[in-house]
This record gives C-alpha cells, sequence and structure tokens, in this order.
C-alpha cells in the first residue's frame, strides 16, 4: 500500500470513527484541553498586556530616562525617528512667593503632550476634569499649596523671576506617587515657562526625565539603543524599576496567571491520556484485522500516526477559535476593571493551541500506539496482546514542554518548575496511598449489603485501574478544590499584604538622642511608638576581595545600585515579613560579624551566600560573609532594609534612625506638630503610592479571579474521562451480574458504592494535595505567609464522593440498561 493510499485510509477511518462515536471521547477531551489552555492563554496575554499598559500611567509614560542633567537633542531625535510620542519634565524644589508668604514647594515644569500615559487632574471652575499640560504663564497648585499661600483661582504666584496665574487646582498627576518627596506642595507649570524663572543654574539639583511611549517592541528598541549613550548619573526606569513596591505586585500577579495556565496544562495532560488509553484499549483487535490484511506493524503504526496528527490539527484549530470565543466573554468584564478596553493579543497565543494539540497526542498517545501496533494477526481469533513495556520518556517530555511553552507565555519559569515538583510529588504520592488502599481492601472481610460488598470487591479485583482512576480524580478534584477555595485564600492573603491600615507616613533623619522624644510624642497623642530602625549610609566597595566597578555590570539596573550608597542597618532579629530563602539568620546572642542581603539585590549584583562582602562606611571597612538571602515583602510599606548587620558589630557608627506608622487623614495635624517640635525631622507621604499599589492589586485579583474560573472546566474534563475511560470494563461486569440475575437496582448499587468508595479516597487524597499546594505557593510563588486550611481534607472527601457519585450517574444509567447480550456477544 502506497503511502499516499494509507493517508486516504487514515482519512475514512478517522471520518468513521468520529461517525460511530469511537473518537468522541478522545476528541472531545482533545477540544476541551486546547480550549481550555487557548483560552486561558489568550485572555493571560491581553490582561498583562493591559496590565503592564496601565502599570505605565505610574510613570506617565512606557519608558522615562532620567538624568541630572538636560537631554541632548539626539535623544529626543533618535525617539521621534522611531515613531515615539516624546514629553519631558524637569522637577526640583524651590520657593514659591504669593505676596508676603512664601514656602518651599517642589516645582514640575512639564512640556505639551503630558503625560504620554495616565491621566492629569485639575479642579477649575467648580468642575475636576482632565487637563493636559497647563498654558504658558499659567500654573496648577495642589491643595497644600494653595491653603499655605492663601491662594484661589486667578491669583498671582511668583516663582523665581517669573509670576505666573493660579489657573487650577491640581488634583492628581499619574506620576506623582513615583516622586518619594511628594510630601512637599507641588507646583506644576509649562516647560516653555521654565527659563524665565532664571531657576536653572549651574548646581541646581533638577531631575530631567525624557519620556517616551509607543509600541512594546518600539520603546524596546529605542531602549536598546540609548543604553551605550547615557550621560553619567542618567538611567533609564519602567515603571518596576521605579517603584520595588508595584514591581511585586506585578511579579504575584505574573505567577497567579502562570499557576493557572499550567494547572490547566496539566489537567488537559491527564484527560487526554485517559481518553487516549480507553480509544487504543478498544482497537487492539482492528489492528489484528490489520495485520491479517497485510499491513507491517510500521504501517499499522503510520496509519493511526496520521490520524492522530489530522485528529489533534482539527482539535487545535477548533479549540483555539473556541478559546478565542470563551475569553471574549470575558473582556468586557476586565474592560470596567482596567477602565478601557484591552489589547489584542500577540501571536504566541493563536500557535499555542495546535501546537499543544500535537505535543499533548505526541507525548501520550504514540507510547501505547507503539504498544498496540504490535499485536499479532492471530489475535482475531484469541486474546494475545504483546507485552507492554512501560514509557515514560515520551510524555514526561511532552508535559515538560507544555509547561515550558506556558511559563514562557506568562513570564515565569520558577512557578512552572514548582508546579512541575508539586504535581510530581503529588501523583507519586496519591500512586502509593491509592494501591496501598486498594490491596488492603482485598484482606478485609467484606459483609453487609450487595452494593457495598460487591461494589468494593470491584475495585480490589482491579487494582491497577483503580489506581489509574484514583489518580486522575484526585487531580481533578484537586483542582477543583485548588482553584476555588485555595484560591481564595491565595488571593485574600494577596490583598492582605497591602491591608487597609498599612503604613503611610516614614520618618527620616530621627537622631539617637531624639528617639524618646519621638515614643512620647506618639505615646502622648494616644498612640503606639512604632519601631525605630537605625540607618547608616554606606557602599559597597568589594565583593569576595574584588573591587566593585559600574563599569564591569552589563546589567543597567546593576550598574545604578553599585555606583549609589546603601541605606544599611542593624538589628538581632529577622524583620516581620522577611523570609529566609538561603542560609540562616543570626541569633540574638552573640552574633558574629556578618551580612543579610535581600535576595533581589545579590541576584542583581552577583552576591551569592557565602560571598565576602564590604561596605565602606565613613571612611570605615566593615568586611563579613554573607550568611543569608531574605525574601522581602517590599508592597508591605514596613521599614525594609536590602543589607542588615547584627547590632553589637555598628554600635560606635553614627546613625540616625527611620520609622513608619499609619496615620488617618483626619489626623494630619500630628505629624505637623512632630515637625513643629523636631523640625529636623522629614514626614514622608507615601499615602499616594500606597493607594496606587492597592488599586493596582485589587484589578489584579479580580482578573486572577476570572482567569481561575477559565480553568475549571479542564478539571471538570478529568473527573469526566477518568469515569469514561473505565466504561467498557463496567459494561462487563454489569453484563455478567445480569446473566447471573441481578436486579437493575442492585447493579446501581453496585455502581453507586463503586464510585463512592472512589470518590471518597480520591476527594480526601485532593484535599491534602490542595492543601500542600495552597501553603507551598503562598511561601515559595507568592511571598505570602503560611497557611493550612485544615477544612479542605474533609471538604474533599464529602465533594469527591458527591461529585463523582454525580457525574458517574449518567454513565451508569446507560450501563445498567445495556442489554448483557450485547457485551457478552462483543467480548
Amino acid at each position: 500500500m502506497s503511502a499516499f493510499s494509507r493517508f486516504l485510509l487514515s482519512l475514512r477511518m478517522a471520518r468513521r470513527e468520529l461517525v460511530a462515536g469511537e473518537l468522541t471521547v478522545l476528541a472531545l477531551a482533545l477540544f476541551v484541553a486546547v480550549t481550555a489552555m487557548s483560552s486561558v492563554a489568550f485572555f493571560s496575554d491581553r490582561i498583562e498586556r493591559a496590565l503592564t499598559r496601565q502599570a505605565t500611567q505610574l510613570l506617565a509614560a512606557d519608558l522615562v530616562l532620567n538624568a541630572d542633567t538636560p537631554w541632548a537633542d539626539g535623544f529626543r531625535s533618535a525617539a521621534k525617528a522611531r515613531g515615539l510620542a516624546v514629553a519631558e519634565s524637569a522637577t526640583f524644589p524651590s520657593m514659591v512667593l504669593a505676596g508676603d508668604s512664601a514656602t518651599l514647594a517642589t516645582l514640575k515644569a512639564v512640556s505639551d503632550g503630558y503625560p504620554l500615559r495616565g491621566e492629569l487632574t485639575v479642579k477649575g471652575d467648580g468642575a475636576v476634569k482632565r487637563a493636559a499640560a497647563p498654558d504658558s504663564g499659567n500654573a496648577w497648585l495642589d491643595a497644600r499649596l494653595l491653603l499655605k499661600l492663601n491662594l484661589k483661582p486667578g491669583d498671582a504666584v511668583v516663582v523665581g523671576n517669573k509670576t505666573l496665574t493660579v489657573a487650577g487646582e491640581l488634583r492628581r498627576e499619574p506620576d506623582a506617587a513615583l516622586d518619594l518627596y511628594n510630601f512637599v506642595p507641588r507646583l506644576m507649570l509649562n516647560r516653555a515657562d521654565l527659563a524665565a524663572t532664571g531657576l536653572v543654574q549651574e548646581g541646581s539639583r533638577i531631575r530631567w526625565r525624557l519620556m517616551v511611549a509607543g509600541s512594546p517592541a518600539t520603546v524596546a528598541d529605542f531602549r536598546k539603543a540609548v543604553a551605550a549613550q547615557l550621560p553619567a548619573g542618567a538611567r533609564v526606569e519602567n515603571v518596576e524599576e521605579a517603584r520595588p513596591e508595584i514591581k511585586a505586585a506585578l511579579e504575584r500577579a505574573r505567577r497567579f496567571l502562570g499557576l493557572t495556565a499550567m494547572l490547566t496544562v496539566a489537567l488537559s495532560a491527564a484527560a487526554v491520556a485517559l481518553a487516549v488509553r480507553r480509544y487504543l484499549a478498544r482497537h487492539w483487535q482492528a489492528v489484528a484485522v490489520l495485520r491479517c490484511l497485510g499491513l507491517t506493524s510500521r504501517e499499522v503504526g503510520g496509519l493511526f500516526t496520521v490520524l492522530f496528527f489530522v485528529l489533534a490539527l482539527v482539535a487545535g484549530l477548533l479549540g483555539t477559535a473556541a478559546g478565542f470565543g470563551a475569553q471574549a466573554l470575558l473582556v468586557k468584564l476586565a474592560e470596567g476593571w482596567l477602565g478601557g478596553a484591552l489589547p489584542p493579543p500577540g501571536w504566541l497565543p493563536w500557535a499555542m493551541g495546535p501546537a499543544a494539540a500535537l505535543l499533548l497526542l505526541a507525548g501520550l498517545a504514540l507510547p501505547p500506539l507503539m504498544t498496540v501496533r504490535r499485536v499479532p494477526a492471530v489475535a482475531v481469533l484469541r486474546v494475545e496482546l504483546p507485552a507492554r513495556r512501560p514509557e515514560w520518556l515520551a510524555p514526561l517530555a511532552a508535559i515538560f514542554v507544555l509547561l515550558a511553552l506556558t511559563a514562557y507565555l506568562v513570564g515565569d519559569a520558577v512557578a512552572a518548575l514548582w508546579l512541575l515538583a508539586a504535581l510530581a510529588g503529588f501523583l507519586a504520592a496519591v500512586g502509593v496511598v491509592a494501591l496501598g488502599s486498594v490491596l488492603a481492601l482485598r484482606r478485609l472481610p467484606l459483609a453487609g449489603r450487595v452494593g457495598w460488598r460487591y461494589g468494593v470487591a470491584n475495585l480490589a479485583r482491579r487494582p491497577w485501574l483503580a489506581v489509574i482512576q484514583v489518580v486522575a480524580l484526585s487531580v481533578g478534584l484537586m483542582a477543583l478544590l485548588t482553584l476555588t477555595v485555595v484560591r481564595a485564600d491565595l488571593i485574600g492573603a494577596w490583598r492582605a499584604s497591602v491591608p487597609v491600615d498599612a503604613p503611610n507616613k516614614f520618618v527620616i533623619n530621627i537622631q539617637p538622642e531624639q528617639r524618646e522624644t519621638v515614643a512620647g510624642l506618639f505615646a502622648l497623642d494616644g498612640r503606639k511608638a512604632p519601631e525605630l530602625s537605625p540607618m547608616v549610609r554606606a557602599r559597597l566597595i568589594a565583593i569576595n576581595g574584588k573591587a566593585v566597578r559600574p563599569a564591569s555590570y552589563g546589567d543597567e539596573r546593576a550598574r545604578r545600585l553599585a555606583e549609589r550608597e546603601f541605606n544599611l542597618s542593624w538589628r538581632d532579629s529577622l524583620p516581620d515579613g522577611n523570609r529566609v530563602s538561603a542560609g540562616r539568620f543570626w541569633d540574638a546572642d552573640g552574633a558574629k560579624p556578618q551580612f543579610s542581603v535581600e535576595k533581589g539585590i545579590a541576584e542583581t549584583l552577583g552576591i551569592r551566600l557565602g560571598d565576602a562582602i564590604a561596605f565602606d562606611i565613613a571612611g570605615s571597612v566593615y568586611k563579613a560573609r554573607v550568611t543569608s538571602l531574605r525574601e522581602v515583602p517590599w508592597d508591605s510599606f514596613r521599614v525594609n532594609f536590602f543589607v542588615l548587620a547584627p547590632p553589637d558589630w555598628f554600635s560606635r557608627q553614627p546613625a540616625s534612625y527611620i520609622t513608619s506608622f499609619r496615620l488617618p487623614p483626619e489626623d494630619e495635624a500630628f505629624a505637623n506638630r512632630m515637625v513643629e517640635r523636631l523640625p529636623n525631622l522629614t514626614v514622608i507621604d507615601v499615602g499616594a503610592i500606597l493607594d496606587e499599589v492597592r488599586g493596582v492589586v485589587d484589578r489584579l485579583a479580580q482578573a486572577v479571579e476570572a482567569m481561575f474560573m477559565l480553568a475549571l472546566a479542564a478539571g471538570i474534563l478529568v473527573l469526566w474521562a477518568a469515569l469514561a475511560a473505565t466504561r467498557d470494563e463496567r459494561l462487563f461486569d454489569v453484563a455478567l451480574l445480569r446473566a447471573l440475575g441481578a436486579s437493575r437496582r442492585q447493579l446501581r448499587s453496585v455502581l453507586l458504592a463503586e464510585l463512592a468508595c472512589l470518590g471518597g479516597l480520591a476527594g480526601l487524597l485532593a484535599g491534602l494535595g490542595a492543601m500542600a499546594v495552597g501553603s507551598v505557593a503562598a511561601v515559595r510563588l507568592f511571598n505570602l505567609p503560611f497557611f493550612a486550611n485544615p477544612w479542605l481534607p474533609v471538604l474533599g472527601f464529602v465533594l469527591g464522593t458527591l461529585v463523582v457519585a454525580l457525574a458517574g450517574w449518567p454513565l451508569l444509567r446507560k450501563v445498567a440498561r445495556t442489554a448483557p447480550m450485547t457485551v457478552l456477544r462483543r467480548e
């Protein structure tokens, strides 16, 4: 038979088997699997693009070049030549005058076109409205500055040598939340008026920002082009680099999306594996007929390979289209959360569906096919199956490639590795427990009603089939529990990481002799005194004896960190919320010289556990080894440090102190009284940053909740496929019992008892697995506090018993109504 003839035969077989219903289970499992995966891929891609776009509003641009000198025309020309939108700002402190009053304010001169991203709102003529840069000759002042200078719209304000007209009250700047010193009253003017003020002098402390916006690819190309041309002291910022709190929120969102997508991949693989097993188990006699007609085992394998390839391609294309349609149903809802239309997806989700279908069948269908194709021709006359060798490499390779593809899609390989390890451990543990439980049933004396006695006996009679069912059902039930109960716990813990009472005030420059006074001010006002943390300025000068040179780092952030001074602190215990990821934090007693370094900055600067690092503090060199790496919850808004040291080592170093606390808006007078009593203190208001981060977290959490709902389809599919996979075995059992005189009522009780036992055991194991997954995910993936829901095993047992029995009821009705002679003739 020619290759073309075999191809036509494969197509005829596929058509005949689809019409006959032989491929229905496999085709539907593959279709639903691809639909679930592609819907998650489409939605996560669009959500990620939208959230990234929204996060850039905190910069008022997609990318910002930040320097202490004006930007040369070449940088503007390079951006405009690429079709990027360009805007500029200059920010600096200066005195502002109005009549006989004067006060310090932060001046911000912005060019036309500002902001490129986000909204600038101004109150004028009694209404709050969206605006762009103020007109030349006008200025916008925030409420604090208007109150201090007793100004109203239409009044004059003097900035340097320039008199400006107050045109309105500045309500919101998209990038003000990223300005650490936004506690100072603010004034915004047009950049065209900056020169006339006469405030731009040699040595002026001005931050010059060149903002660009455009397509991600064009922005990335511009960033790459200017990276090598940046002047000294300049840096490139995106929102994650500008604020670690925003970076932490986005990082957790990516990991939540990754967990959802990869759970869907694993569940889909389980459903397809069960469907493939049932299909090939029913076709070994058809293979024997083909061998009798003269086909070689290689030709038989090629015949089924083409059939599966066509099936995978069709299911992949249809599943991808259905996935796009499924996620479209959530777009309107997501648009309401994100305040605008979602951007279109990239090309990768479109390619993922067909590729995933091909990979699933290649890894999960070809290994058993290699066994089935070796069925001898004599099997037409008698049952004679070849010995089946275990095939592990191809299925594991397929699942690994799919997880890698999903991890690439959501940008998180760490989550993929953790999930792969967790799934492998869970499957191994469930398999061992299930096998032990089923084998133990053989030794139990079975008594009581017929249904219970024969139902349990059925499980013990086919232990390996029972183990496969328990494992598959446990995976599906664990996914359902993870996507419902654990999801709520995780997202609740995530939202709680930025609590309502998170600190919104930082106080810096507290001198050692002022600590008691500060504590007294809090006590006098009936407030609990916050913890005061010591702080010194230190410069990293060496790692393992090698001098630290900024130019030796290829990464821009690493160069910037190597250039700057660190805020170094010391304490005798691990700070609240910090978690040691490597090494061991020192004990309170007798700590020797050593350092604890934040994990992220250690990776950026190439610092590893056990490295010897040296800091220069006011001319004194302090050298010690890194004995621990810490994960720091930056979005907690508590005082945190990149580097910590034991307290006794720095006892002679002069230091200032820093603290943070929560102050309700109606109690702002307390901060003013503190500064009046201790004028050297600087109170920094991070309320704007806190509001922005909390808003981002809420929107991310809502999007993730919608994503979890999409993955539920894959979990339900596994439950259905696990029950459908054993339909033929149950048909044969029922036929024998019917032939021996069993009534339909007795048959239903036997099958329900068997399913209830399966569901109860699988549910109990699934509850334990979901509890472990939630705990590991909270600590390892999301850097959240450890938690374990003790009700999950109980809920899993009840859910498993009910869901498996109810899900199997349609199959039970069909099995119980099938005529026994029909089954026995076929067998």
